[in-house]
């Protein structure tokens, strides 16, 4: 399979996803307000309020994905993927606001006084929809896993946080069921409105992390790991390593340090071979830009190159790329 076609179905499988989640949302939000109307119980109701943000998200995310599906262009040569961090933001203030509700609802309840009604049903109606949101949420945050999508990631973690809610709603209404404690409703409610907003929290703060371009220590990880078990004997040393992530595509800038005897040609084929390593082969998973530096005598007792005719002291021990040192921004030894 080509890489043009691995890019293609990547974006086909996010976009069948996003649809996926629309047409989900919708049902179990259906489910979940015949449970209120069933039950009467406003924990559900909070629960299925919970659910209307789903569908809102969803249909979000089936727009940013069609953005930053888009290639490169002349107005943003990095290509459309920061969208996606912007989507993972408001699904963050999307859920920390849906806890927002289930906390009101839950005191609101404890104030009045819980009215509950055919417990029995609604906890089979809630029950189903929570099973249905943990698989649909778990193949989300799966399928953004694999194609790179923080967007689609986000939303599956969305959905998760539901399913959360659903567990404390339904522990509620069992407590109330098998003891009459009519109090354990509100309570459990707002227990978990509280967890969802923490996992709504986390994702804002995420995404802010990456619309920051905040250096991320596991693409820097991988950027060295690659570059040392490819390495040739010419990538004399490594300094300001730079990578960051706009949607499921990489980006890195470093400087390379080569015999300063090599011509452009040489240079450029250092160029090409250092962002295959980078990319692992697949050229339209990101870019790679690359500032060759002219190697100088300080380095010789570290420079494995065979031959060199420029060589004013042997070789002791070579210097090994890791992370501490690729992000270095000077040339210092």
């Amino acid at each position: 399979m080509s890489e043009e076609t691995r890019t293609i179905n990547g974006q086909a499988e996010r976009m069948r996803a996003g649809r996926l989640a629309i047409a989900a949302g919708i049902l179990i939000f259906g489910a979940k307000l015949t449970a209120y109307f069933i039950t009467g119980s406003a924990a559900v109701l909070a629960d299925a309020m919970e659910s209307t943000v789903n569908i809102v998200s969803a249909g979000m995310l089936v727009l940013v994905l069609t953005i930053a599906g888009r290639p490169p262009d002349e107005d943003h040569p990095y290509g459309h993927g920061k969208v996606e961090f912007l989507s993972a933001a408001i699904e963050g203030a999307a859920i920390a606001f849906a806890a927002l509700i289930i906390v009101a609802e839950g005191t609101r309840e404890l104030i009045e006084g819980p009215a509950i009604q055919s417990l029995d049903i609604g906890l089979v109606v809630l029950g189903g929809s929570a099973l249905a949101n943990a698989a649909l949420g778990r193949h989300l945050v799966r399928i953004g896993r694999e194609t790179r999508s923080a967007a689609l990631s986000a939303d599956g973690r969305h959905v998760l946080a539901d399913v959360w809610t659903s567990v404390g709603v339904i522990i509620g209404l069992l407590i109330v069921y098998l003891t009459g404690w009519l109090w354990a409703d509100p309570m459990i409610a707002i227990a978990v409105g509280i967890r969802v907003a923490s996992e709504g929290y986390k994702l804002i703060k995420e995404a802010l992390r990456g619309l920051m371009d905040e250096a991320d220590p596991e693409i820097i990880q991988l950027a060295t790991t690659r570059l040392e078990s490819a390495r040739a004997s010419e990538w004399i040393d490594l300094h300001g390593l730079r990578c960051w992530r706009s949607g499921a595509r990489l980006h890195f800038d470093l400087h390379m340090t080569v015999p300063r005897y090599f011509d452009v040609e040489q240079v450029h084929e250092i160029h090409d071979q250092l962002k295959a390593v980078l990319l692992d082969g697949d050229f339209d998973a990101g870019d790679a830009v690359v500032h060759f530096d002219a190697c100088d005598a300080s380095l010789c007792r570290t420079c494995a190159v065979q031959d060199c005719p420029v060589r004013s002291d042997s070789v002791v021990d070579r210097i090994e790329f890791t992370p501490e040192r690729a992000i270095r921004q000077d040339e210092t030894q």
